[in-house]
């Protein structure tokens, strides 16, 4: 971290578009005390921080000027854990503003950018995905990217918005030239299928260039796809062609078959991607299993998926006291007191 607080504080001027005249006559000293700051020639008084901190309207640390990397980092920590108050709302837009104008390009900002606004509230949705399709021509293999896009236009765990069209329109271009780009794949498709434009998701489909590990996809897409037609026998025989050895198909075909109910079949796919996973196992189809298992009041299958979990944390990821391990026991002890 760069302790260089007159810079910080020359940038919160310019940026507030405030003089020095000003600064001083707020702190009660002179206009040279604060240019001989921001030229590093001498710096403030610690008991005077708490006062410059309150005239720009930020908090005390953000006077300590940091570098772009850890800039970034520090926002992402905020929206990821911190909440999003006025007040940080504000510091993250000022820097983002000011890293976007050193460099339009700047894909992080740009992604940080509009997580930003879809933490903040719907109504900045719109800014949100310009912001994202400014990074998406700038780098149109980030999977990331078109997965924020979709919270935009079409739901996620934000407030939905019934896009399709508009979807189809910004992303089709790139489906064609990069078709390696499963998460973009996976976006125009669902579109597409949604809109029952059904022969161009086929199409796009059948172009899709997943890496080895990732081919199950194709078979997945192609029974969402018959199911959307009403051909369920033919989608779920597509389905039933990946294999039981393949950890993640097998769970992708589980939720299809929740999906529709038929519980028996999930179930069974669900228990086939945890025996087929390598340690560390991913955990997706237990978590599946133990909300399964609830829904359909087996008590002691549920408890049993839930210990599952918990020795599963603590065998491939030594882990016996996160808040995942917390959850496990609570939702144990509530399914053992109902």
């Amino acid at each position: 971290m760069n302790m260089d607080i007159g810079s910080a504080i020359k940038k919160l001027r310019m940026d507030s578009k405030v003089t020095q005249e000003e600064v001083a006559e707020y702190l009660g000293i002179s206009y040279q005390a604060v240019s001989k700051w921001e030229t590093g020639t001498t710096m403030p008084d610690i008991t005077l921080l708490p006062k410059i901190a309150v005239f720009f309207g930020v908090r005390i640390d953000d006077l300590f000027s940091i570098n772009h990397e850890d800039e970034l980092a520090r926002i992402k920590h905020i929206l990821s854990y911190e909440g999003l108050s006025e007040q940080s709302y504000l510091y993250a837009k000022r820097s983002l503003d000011a890293a976007l104008q050193d460099n339009p390009d700047d894909v992080g900002a740009l992604k940080l950018y509009a997580r930003l606004h879809l933490n903040k509230t719907n109504g900045d949705l719109l800014e949100a995905g310009r912001m994202l399709e400014r990074a998406m021509k700038l780098t149109p293999l980030d999977e990331e990217i078109f997965g924020m896009y979709r919270q935009v236009h079409g739901g996620g765990t934000y407030k939905a918005h019934s896009d399709d069209d508009w979807i189809i329109r910004v992303c089709e271009p790139y489906a064609k030239e990069f078709p390696q780009n499963l998460q973009l794949i996976d976006l125009l498709v669902e579109a597409m299928i949604r809109m029952r434009y059904y022969d161009r998701a086929a199409e796009y489909i059948h172009r899709m260039q997943p890496d080895n590990n990732k081919e199950y996809m194709r078979q997945i897409y192609l029974g969402d796809l018959e199911l959307a037609r009403g051909n369920f026998d033919d989608a779920k025989a597509i389905w039933d062609t990946i294999s039981r050895e393949n950890s993640r198909g097998q769970y992708e075909v589980g939720e299809r078959f929740n999906r529709i109910n038929e519980y028996e079949k999930a179930i069974e796919c669900f228990w086939n991607a945890f025996h087929a996973a390598v340690p560390p196992r991913h955990l997706d189809a237990v978590f599946s299993l133990a909300f399964l298992y609830t829904k359909l009041g087996r008590k002691a299958k549920a408890i049993e998926a839930w210990q599952l979990i918990l020795d599963t944390l603590a065998s491939d990821y030594n882990d016996c006291g996160s808040d995942t391990v917390e959850w496990a026991h609570r939702e144990i002890h509530k399914l053992q007191e109902a």
